[in-house]
Parts: structure tokens; C-alpha cells; sequence
């Protein structure tokens, strides 16, 4: 593991006791109320300023951001983007699926990404051209060639079922970035979701592209802005979703308009 992966994950590490204590503190409801809201404001607020205590006082050069401000530009030469707590809505409601992401860039390009799930004690890092380790060794995607025996991670908004054509298993976890992390290692065959951050786009592919699959938009392109979506796996898995989406797009049938239908 790099130095610099290893200090991250000492980071994450030590400032996650208190998450996992205060996660098991949560405010109880049924509904997502405004005490659980500002519950979970807080407490990503205060393992943010931690985190970032810490890398500052080892790195000072260095830049430290939120992951929701993710970029690939900027005058620093290396740069921190912390998620805390990824699966806000688990945090909240006491669901034991929620982790921490870190994402650093080099020189304006991501280098390094790292994964922690709290829970099951689970760490995965991957540096780009070097590959991507999980405690277990290597991480490597799937080699599914099979729709049928295909299991795919989605969010609650894009139902691959839709499509006759993709007659795949699907799992909503609530957590994307332990989905990166479970298709990476080859535990899902793919993780498609309709919306999402750049961070998280860019972590996937690095996780991807390093255990020997492969990520884009849902039209098989580059990132340009959240609503493209994100679409990783193994290539096999990949590649076929791609193709039946952008064929119902070029049907004039959008994702949304497939999901109402099916």
C-alpha cells in the first residue's frame, strides 16, 4: 500500500470509533424527521473537521475539500476530497451499510481512492496503473457473461427490470460507495445508477478500470454532469447495459420514460 493510502486509512480509522458510536445513537423514527437530518449534519460536519485536522497537520501542503466539490482543477498540487459518511439515509436510519471515501488527486488527476466500510472492518484502495487491494488481496471484477446470472447494484430510481433485454438481479443498497467497492472486488457484476456525483464517478472508474472492468455515463460516454449517470463493472456486464440503453435512447425512449412503462 502506498504511504500516503496508509495514513488515509489510519485517518478514517481513528476518527471512526466516534461514527460507529454515534451512529448507533441516531435519533429513532420511522420517517426521516428533521432531528435525524440535523443528527447526521452534525456528525459528518465533526468527522470532516477531524479528518481534516489530521491531514493538515501531516500534509500542510496539501488541499483538503468535500467530496461534493470533486475537480480537476485546481492550483494545488495534491488534493484530499473527503466523503465521511456515504449513505446518509442509512446513517439515519440505523442500516449497518454506510462508509467513508477519500479520493486524491495529483497534478489534477485522481491517484488514489480508498474505501472504508466501518461495519465489516472492510478497507479497499486502489492507486492508478498499480491496481486496487481490499483486505482480502487483489481486487478483480467478475467475469459473469451471462445477463441471466448478472447481479447489478442500482439506486431506487433506475430499475434495469425495464428492459426485457437486461434480465439482470438487482440490489438497492442505499450506499454506492460500498457498491463501487462490492463491484470492484467482484461481488456484484456491475453498479448502474442514474444520477450522480463526479467524486463518485471518478472513484468508480479509478476502482473499475484498476480490478479490470470498466465505467462511463449511461451513454457509454464521459462525466459531464450528474444526470448522465454512472454504469460500472466487468467489461462484459458493462458494455451490454450500455447498449441496450442508448438503444432505447436512440428509440426516442428515455431511462424514465422505459422505467414508467415497465
Amino acid at each position: 500500500m502506498h504511504p500516503i493510502l496508509r495514513f488515509a486509512t489510519q485517518v478514517v480509522r481513528n476518527a471512526g470509533h466516534e461514527v460507529m458510536v454515534r451512529a448507533a445513537q441516531a435519533p429513532a423514527s420511522r420517517a426521516a424527521s428533521t432531528a435525524q437530518q440535523e443528527y447526521f449534519r452534525r456528525t459528518h460536519d465533526r468527522f470532516m473537521r477531524s479528518i481534516t485536522r489530521l491531514i493538515q497537520r501531516s500534509y500542510p501542503e496539501h488541499e483538503v475539500c468535500e467530496f461534493n466539490a470533486f475537480s480537476g482543477s485546481s492550483a494545488a498540487e495534491t488534493r484530499w476530497f473527503i466523503e465521511p459518511i456515504d449513505g446518509r439515509l442509512n446513517f439515519m436510519r440505523r442500516v449497518d451499510q454506510f462508509c467513508s471515501m477519500i479520493a486524491i488527486t495529483h497534478q489534477n488527476r485522481l491517484r488514489y481512492g480508498l474505501i472504508v466500510d466501518h461495519f465489516r472492518d472492510g478497507n479497499y484502495h486502489a492507486t492508478l496503473d498499480e491496481g486496487c487491494f481490499s483486505n482480502d488481496g487483489r481486487m478483480r471484477t467478475s467475469d459473469t457473461r451471462s445477463l441471466q446470472s448478472a447481479v447489478v447494484a442500482c439506486d431506487d430510481q433506475l430499475h434495469l427490470s425495464a428492459y426485457k433485454e437486461l434480465p439482470v438481479a438487482e440490489r438497492i443498497s442505499g450506499c454506492l460507495g460500498i457498491d463501487i467497492a462490492n463491484t470492484a472486488s467482484g461481488r456484484f457484476d456491475a453498479v448502474c445508477v442514474s444520477a450522480v456525483s463526479e467524486g463518485h464517478f471518478q472513484l468508480a472508474r479509478l476502482f473499475n478500470r484498476e480490478a479490470g472492468g470498466f465505467a462511463t455515463a449511461l451513454d457509454g460516454g464521459e462525466y459531464v454532469q450528474s444526470d448522465q449517470g454512472l454504469v460500472a463493472g466487468n467489461t462484459f456486464v458493462q458494455r451490454k447495459i450500455v447498449s441496450v440503453l442508448a438503444k432505447h435512447a436512440a428509440k426516442g425512449q428515455s431511462v424514465t420514460a422505459a422505467q414508467t412503462a415497465g
